[in-house]
This record gives structure tokens, C-alpha cells and sequence, in this order.
């Protein structure tokens, strides 16, 4: 998956230049009819290129959190409220957002009532067949990204509700990666946890009530979160947002990335960050990650548009920026919703493909 930096050699890693990424990180979405055939395209085209692999998000998963409004809802005095308005996006696709009301009795959520762990353990059986086939390396993990309570509470309730809330689904995401912990065992498992809506509030475009605002309640809240886990090979995906494939804040580097993964590099064993199309051209982009001090990086250097030359100049400028840094290649964001970009967008199939060029293999 992600590669150390130039001066830690990883073990089975392969010395290349530093233009070159090394290794694959599969944000988690796969546009695929199922979990299976998302794995086992993944696992046959990215074969000696993955440490880990996600079973693609597919189904009622496929649009992020979007299914925790139902999963929200059904439970007793939880209820869509009308919507909510962001203030700043500059893609305005995100400026209005479904709201949910919680009543004040609401004090805990129906055990595994989410549906992540669910989800796991259905995967995780049949990632294990897969790799008992011989469709899947034995050497690879089963990946499981879950979004920060954070991301849930601030993007759909309202904000009157939020604080008093935030600790209920807090509790119950915590207990939903304690089951994750229990069907899977934790030396096959790598733990993903999105960062979004932290990223969108610390920029402007979105709002949180009260303390949620804060970088000190973000961070304070990510560690917490991380804490959930213990013993277990964690990670985060940061993001600046993917409707549409566009962004709710276009970054000009990374170094609101750094700055978060920096808070929490002691509890984290790689960061993905995104490499947005265009400010990601320049090395400038890059040069905060020379102050990064996280263990393994994954850039999103892959062009969703699955254009060569761009992913070309994109792994160039981050090599040259971050000092020549090492780190695996991934797209922006998940591929779960590849199609949204524009008609005639590259298949699953052709952009596991443009990994597979762009990047070194791990073993």
C-alpha cells in the first residue's frame, strides 16, 4: 500500500526512482455490481502492487454516508428535517444538504444498528475465499474504511442537535470498530478512517455548532476515534470532497493535511491525501510534506479522468515537492462513482489499469 518515505526502507519495498510511486492504495469505493467482483478485479489487476484491499464499498455503500440517513432514521426519534445550508462551497453542489432532527431522548443507538460491522463480516468472508483460491496474495489484508463520527454528525444533523448527539454516534462508531475488531482478526486487518467534513469546517465551507468548530475539538475528536482500535493497523483518508468528483474547497497544498495528520501521527500508520488535478501540478503543492511525520503516504496522483499525462505530471511534482518522499499511488477519492464525472469516464477496469503503470509493485 503506502510506501515509506526515502530514507526508511520498507520491507519487501522496491528501491525505484523517486518519480515513481511504489505500491497502490485503494481508497476504499469501487464501481462494481458486488463486493466479490470488486475484489477480485482489484486483487487480479493490482496483484503485486496492493497491501491491502477493500471490499469497493459497493451497494447501499457506495455513495459514502449517504446510507447512514437511513440507518439514522430508523431509530426511534431520529427524523429527516428538512435540509441545511453550507456556507462557502465552491462547488455549490454541496451548498444544501438533507438534515436530521434528534430528539433529546436519543441518548444511544441500537447495537452494530449502523451497519459497518455488518458489512465487514460479510466481506471479510468472502475476501478470505478469495484468497484461499489464490485470487488474492496471502500477504494482503482486508481494509475497512469507516467515516470519523464527526463526518456523520456535522454532515446531516442539525446543528442545534449536534453536540448533544455527537457523543451517541461517537459511542456507537466506537463500537461498531470494536465488532470489526471481533470478526476480523487484527493482523488481516487495515482500518481506514475518513476525514472530510473536519477538513470542509477548518476551511470554511461547512459549519459545525459550537466547539465542533474547532481545530482542538477536530483533533481531539480524531484521536478519540483512533482510540476505538487498538492494537489494530489504522489509517486516515483525508479529503476535500468528491460530489461529482469535485471539490467542496479546491486545497492550494497540503498542509492543512499535514497539520491534522501531524496531530495524530503517533496513533496512524499511513495518511492518504488528495492531489487535486490541477493546484497538484505544481511542486509547491507537495512541499508541506516534507514536515509530515506520519509513517506511510498515499497520494492521489492517479487522474480519475484516467489521463497518462496528467498522472505523470502529478507523481512528478509530488516527487519533486516533497523532496523525493516516497509514497503509493491512489486515486483523489474512492472510484465508487467514476461515472459522475462526464460521459465516456474510464472504466474501474481501465483506471486499476493506470495504477498498474504509475506505479512500482511491492513485492
Amino acid at each position: 500500500m503506502c510506501a515509506p518515505a526515502a530514507s526508511t526502507e520498507g520491507e519487501g519495498m522496491v528501491d525505484v526512482a523517486v518519480d515513481t510511486a511504489v505500491g497502490v492504495h485503494l481508497v476504499g469505493g469501487m464501481k462494481a455490481a458486488d463486493s466479490e467482483t470488486a475484489m477480485r478485479l482489484a486483487a487480479r489487476i493490482l496483484s503485486g502492487h496492493l497491501y491491502a484491499l477493500p471490499d469497493g464499498e459497493t451497494g447501499e455503500r457506495n455513495q459514502w454516508i449517504a446510507w447512514q440517513l437511513d440507518k439514522l432514521t430508523g431509530i426511534e426519534g431520529i427524523e429527516h428535517a428538512g435540509t441545511k445550508t453550507m456556507p462557502a462551497p465552491e462547488n455549490r453542489a454541496y451548498a444544501e444538504m438533507p438534515a436530521l432532527a434528534v430528539d433529546a431522548s436519543v441518548t444511544e443507538l441500537p447495537a452494530r444498528s449502523l451497519g459497518y460491522a455488518d458489512a465487514a463480516e460479510e466481506s471479510y468472508a468472502i475476501f478470505r475465499r478469495l484468497r484461499e483460491e489464490g485470487a488474492v496474495p496471502p500477504d494482503v489484508k482486508f481494509q475497512v474504511a469507516v467515516p470519523t463520527p464527526y463526518a456523520t454528525v456535522v454532515a446531516w444533523v442539525h446543528e442545534q442537535d449536534q453536540e448533544r448527539f455527537f457523543p451517541v454516534y461517537a459511542k456507537a462508531i466506537a463500537e461498531e470498530v470494536k465488532a470489526i475488531g471481533r470478526v476480523v482478526p487484527a493482523n488481516d486487518l487495515l482500518l481506514q478512517f475518513d476525514v472530510t467534513l473536519e477538513v470542509g469546517v477548518l476551511t470554511g465551507a461547512f459549519v459545525a455548532a459550537g466547539r465542533m468548530g474547532t481545530m482542538e475539538f477536530i483533533t481531539g475528536a480524531l484521536r478519540d476515534a483512533l482510540d476505538a482500535a487498538p492494537g489494530v493497523e489504522r489509517g486516515v483518508h483525508f479529503c476535500y470532497g468528491d460530489l461529482g468528483h469535485r471539490h467542496f474547497t479546491v486545497p492550494k497544498d497540503l498542509s492543512l493535511c499535514v497539520q491534522l495528520g501531524n496531530a495524530i501521527a503517533d496513533q496512524i500508520e499511513f495518511a492518504h491525501m488528495p492531489a487535486d488535478r490541477e493546484t497538484g501540478r505544481s511542486p509547491g503543492y507537495y512541499e508541506p510534506l516534507r514536515d509530515l511525520k506520519v509513517k506511510r503516504l498515499a497520494l492521489g496522483v492517479i487522474d480519475f479522468e484516467g489521463e497518462e499525462q496528467r498522472t505523470r505530471e502529478l507523481i512528478e511534482a509530488a516527487a519533486k515537492g516533497s523532496g523525493g518522499m516516497r509514497f503509493a499511488a491512489a486515486t483523489e477519492c474512492g472510484m465508487s462513482k467514476i461515472d459522475e464525472r462526464r460521459a465516456g469516464a474510464p472504466s474501474l477496469e481501465d483506471l486499476l489499469a493506470l495504477h498498474a503503470r504509475f506505479a512500482e509493485p511491492i513485492r
